[in-house]
């Protein structure tokens, strides 16, 4: 067993750890990088500000897709400017990192989370993580007509 597991097995964990959040979508200026802390934290180079968020485990409803709810503070950090560069039909992922704060250079764990349906309201933001969506999308992206692909006809 690793340090890291060891740790966070016992009783009481006096290094503790964080959680980094990459988010990424085609249409923003660049990956926004989230710190669930007070301050700001650097991990492999590169530095994410310190901005709380938090998930709200889905609920188990038959019939329907299980969707995780992802909530974070938009307390003067630009949060709100990346997320309202979304273009439609981009896809936007989120990277959770868990380190610990020992070794901040060693992703522990690392779960990719596809985001829709984010909403923002003047104290926070929220997003739906599932990949309903994603695996709802057409297989073809494009349809072969003559005017689309003249060249195949």
């Amino acid at each position: 067993m690793s340090k890291f597991s060891e740790r966070n097995q016992r009783l009481a964990n006096t290094v503790g750890q964080v959680e980094l959040l990459e988010v990424t979508n085609p249409s923003f200026s660049g990956p926004m990088l989230i710190c669930n802390d007070v301050q700001d934290f650097v991990s492999q180079g590169k530095a994410y500000i310190g901005l709380p968020f938090g998930f709200t485990l889905p609920d188990d409803v038959s019939g329907s897709a299980p969707r995780m709810r992802l909530s974070m503070d938009n307390v003067g950090r630009g949060v709100s400017d990346e997320l309202e560069r979304r273009q439609p039909g981009t896809t936007t992922m989120a990277k959770l990192i868990i380190v610990g704060r020992d070794t901040p250079d060693r992703h522990e764990h690392v779960f990719w989370l596809p985001m829709s349906s984010v909403s923002i309201s003047g104290a926070g933001a929220q997003a739906s993580c599932s990949v309903d969506e994603i695996t709802r999308q057409a297989a073809c992206k494009q349809m072969a007509t003559p005017f689309t692909l003249p060249g195949i006809f």
